[in-house]
């Protein structure tokens, strides 16, 4: 039986508990608005109201994604409009297709040094993706040069409109995101839809290649080998590729030669869900049949965000998630490959420090119930059970925009 001095303690205590605990749904919204160090400082806060049971990190999904849909910007419904300003004429996009509730197609135009036009990629894609019902976003580059899908922060802004896309439309089901293009679109979809494979359902570039490494560095010499950061990464999406062998403008050597590492890549590890059409006497015009024959078989494919075989070579350095890996400092050109079996994952770093490399896990990957365990080559680097975290569900939310990437635990390697 508890006298008046035991209960006063324990009166006191909960009341110095209750006025340590953060303020957990005032922070989460803050988290949102920060800059990187602040967002550190807060998951530092949040600390001792980490943790999380299955039901609080359910509720916690809801609330995270709605902080996520709001804290952003969003897109011009249709017509043209400039993401960097209509006074400054930078960031052009075009908005046409259809509903939204079959998609999101990203339609990069062709072009080069001096040349390139949104309205062209519009006028091609967005006829088929209304027939799909998809929204189709036509931007046009920063700056038109040779590589411009690549350069000048293009791709960054291609990713900020795929994020304003899905925030703009709640009907576009965020696995059906499509990234096509024809000429230097198909260059672009080739090399920005490797880097960010995580995100795509699937991948269209049409007389495109992706960068070849050639005997003499010349651009139409022998190819020996592809530009990192490609091929491995492609192994978890759909890619339609199209080549006719007597274009001029894009020689076929390169997409020949892509198609054989595919082949290798795919031997070897799996994936590799591709088609390859190579034609002759097409030149440098669209495939046989259109563009569409090409999106129709792209379109009986949409993303598997939680792929148990992933390989990843990174080398963009804000690039620090790719499907279920995250890698504070990503080490440019490092194949990473990581595999779960049951509750088991293989991860394989090539070496590189294990420290700032993170696990994300969900019930869709392994069972959290039970424990997890993580191997490096012969070394067990984890084994324990993983605890649902609040810290988890907002970096994973904030990282992009994207409802099927937010992960409730995570391992943090050392």
């Amino acid at each position: 039986m508890r006298g008046p001095h035991v209960e006063a303690v324990v009166t006191c205590v909960a009341i110095v508990l209750l006025l340590a605990a953060p303020d957990t749904e005032k922070l989460a919204a803050e988290y949102f608005k920060a800059d990187a160090a602040r967002r550190a400082a807060i998951l530092a806060e949040l600390e001792p109201a980490d943790r999380l049971d299955a039901a609080a990190a359910a509720a916690w999904r809801g609330k995270v994604l709605k902080l996520a849909a709001e804290n952003g910007r969003k897109l011009k419904k249709s017509g043209t409009d400039y993401w960097y300003g209509e006074k400054e004429k930078r960031g052009k996009y075009m908005v046409g297709g259809s509903g939204g509730k079959g998609g999101l197609v990203i339609a990069l135009h062709g072009g080069g040094e001096g040349a390139g036009d949104a309205g062209e990629a519009l006028g091609t894609f967005g006829p088929i993706a209304s027939k799909w019902k998809c929204i189709c976003i036509a931007p046009e580059v920063l700056e038109k040069t040779e590589r411009g899908w690549t350069t000048s922060g293009t791709e960054e802004f291609l990713l900020e409109l795929i994020e304003a896309a899905k925030r703009t439309w709640k009907t576009i089901p965020h696995d059906r995101v499509y990234m096509v293009g024809h000429s230097m679109g198909g260059y672009g979809s080739w090399t920005v839809g490797a880097h960010h494979a995580d995100l795509f359902a699937g991948l269209g570039p049409y007389a495109g290649a992706p960068t070849p490494y050639t005997v003499d560095g010349q651009p139409y010499s022998e190819v020996t080998g592809l530009r990192e950061g490609v091929i491995p990464n492609l192994r978890n999406v759909a890619l339609h590729i199209y080549q006719s062998l007597d274009d001029k403008q894009v020689p076929p050597a390169p997409n020949v030669f892509a198609n054989r590492m595919l082949q290798e890549w795919k031997a070897e590890h799996g994936g590799y869900d591709y088609r390859y059409v190579e034609v002759d006497g097409q030149g440098h015009g669209a495939p046989p049949g259109g563009h569409k024959v090409g999106f129709e078989w792209l379109y009986e494919r949409k993303r598997d965000p939680r792929p148990k075989y992933v390989l990843w070579e990174p080398v963009l350095p804000y690039k620090r998630m790719f499907y279920w890996l995250w890698w504070d400092n990503p080490v440019p050109k490092t194949l990473v490959k990581a595999v779960v079996k049951g509750n088991e994952i293989e991860i394989d770093l090539r070496g590189q420090p294990r420290a700032g490399f993170r696990i994300l896990l969900d019930g869709e990957l392994v069972d959290l119930s039970k424990e997890v365990t993580v191997r490096e080559g012969s070394d067990v680097v984890f084994k324990g059970i993983v605890p649902l975290t609040l810290s988890t569900m907002l970096m994973t939310a904030a990282e992009r925009y994207d409802s099927r990437i937010v992960f409730p635990a995570r391992i943090d390697l050392k």
